[in-house]
């Protein structure tokens, strides 16, 4: 069987034992918590996915840390890391001074509150911590690792880089309000989570923009060897991205509204130039360093 079909196997699997359970945990939760029912299946995914990570990679034989690029002992792990957040806030803040630049974003109306840029920076540092480490451990460490046991670089960058972008649009449909929810209630969920794709148009330039970070991503992956660099990278991207946000509005009545896209009104057709252009330059130039 096909690696990528045995990572999506994985992926269906938890999919369906979401929708099996969400019934009965969305009630637990609902008698302590005001929860969005979307939410709490989009969470029990994770969850699921989560748990079963490790018997999954097990079960591939991949389930050591050099399979899954943490090879590094933990001082230049942190080294690595550190030097990728650096890298992934760069790359960001040109692109976000790029859209300031050309009109696409503008500058908040007003002073900037001091508590609020403290807040955006600590919750995008963590929150970036925490996304980098879950997708760069999954996508550009057990994915990457398993393609390039049967499959050339290539391959391997444009396939993960493809279902990274692709995973970004899969979503619940939100729950009209008053929805009743029953044990069917999953099962609906789980067969609207493509609803976006029926207008695939609407966000292909942040599908493109994601997908060039995907190969990026495993260039830097192949090259260094393991995931350090690109935990960093990812992570400087949604810190950048948070902070951007901040203090940045979308200009949304200009011509160059059209180089953002919807996904969060940053990345879009001038994140996948930028992103490009970055991958050209490290794929010509970058140092192997493994």
């Amino acid at each position: 069987m096909p690696v990528l079909l045995f990572f999506l196997v994985y992926l269906g699997a938890a999919l369906l034992l979401t929708a099996l359970l969400y019934y009965p945990v969305y009630q637990a939760l609902d008698i302590f918590l005001e929860v969005r029912p979307d939410r709490v299946f989009y969470r029990l995914v994770m969850i699921i996915a989560a748990l079963g990570f490790w018997p999954f990679l097990k079960l591939l034989g991949i389930n050591n840390r050099y399979a899954l690029g943490f090879s590094l002992d933990r001082r230049r792990f942190l080294q690595v890391f550190a030097r990728g957040l650096g890298i992934g806030i760069l790359i960001m803040s040109i692109h976000a001074s790029v859209l300031v630049l050309l009109g696409a974003r503008v500058p908040e109306p007003g002073d900037i509150q001091f508590s609020d840029l403290s807040s955006a920076l600590l919750s995008g540092l963590l929150s970036g911590v925490l996304v980098a480490f879950i997708e760069e451990s999954f996508f550009r460490g057990a994915m990457h690792y398993a393609m390039r046991r049967s499959s050339p670089m290539l391959t391997t960058a444009i396939t993960t880089a493809l279902l990274y972008a692709a995973v970004h649009f899969i979503h619940s449909p939100i729950a009209a309000e008053g929805t009743i929810i029953g044990w069917h209630s999953g099962w609906e969920m789980l067969a609207g989570m493509l609803h976006q794709y029926k207008n695939f148009a609407g966000f292909a330039d942040s599908f493109m923009a994601l997908f060039a970070a995907g190969l990026l991503l495993s260039l830097v992956r192949e090259r260094s060897g393991n995931i350090a660099l690109c935990i960093g990278i990812h992570a400087g991207w949604v810190l950048t991205i948070k902070l951007a946000r901040e203090v940045t509005n979308t200009a949304i009545d200009t011509p160059a509204a059209i180089l953002i896209g919807s996904y969060d009104n940053i990345i879009g057709w001038a994140a996948t130039a930028v992103l490009g252009l970055v991958t050209l330059l490290y794929w010509q130039f970058g140092r192997v360093n493994k």
